[in-house]
């Protein structure tokens, strides 16, 4: 229980601290309107979406079911917001 309760306070920070690394960057992009920093903020906000859904959704909905499906979304929005960051970087 106590780790569960662990998980999901990290799961809080993360979100946090991820909601001030997009405003720094999305600042930097207002300076310089430069298209990939715009989509690398996209896959990174995919990303840090995707690395605590799982534990967000077990604050609200504790259910067993709901739980396995959504850690199964959250691998899916990871490697999808990792994919959109490779782009961006890639894109130049």
């Amino acid at each position: 229980m106590q780790v569960e309760i662990m998980q999901q306070m990290l799961a809080v920070v993360t979100v946090l601290t991820g909601a001030l690394l997009i405003a720094i960057i999305f600042n930097g992009y207002r300076i310089v309107r430069q298209q990939t920093l715009l989509i690398f903020i996209y896959g990174l906000f995919t990303l840090v979406v995707g690395i605590t859904f799982a534990d967000l959704v077990s604050i609200f909905m504790p259910d067993g079911l709901i739980i396995l499906w959504s850690a199964v979304f959250s691998r899916i929005m990871v490697i999808l917001g990792l994919c959109v960051m490779a782009y961006g970087v890639m894109r130049g």
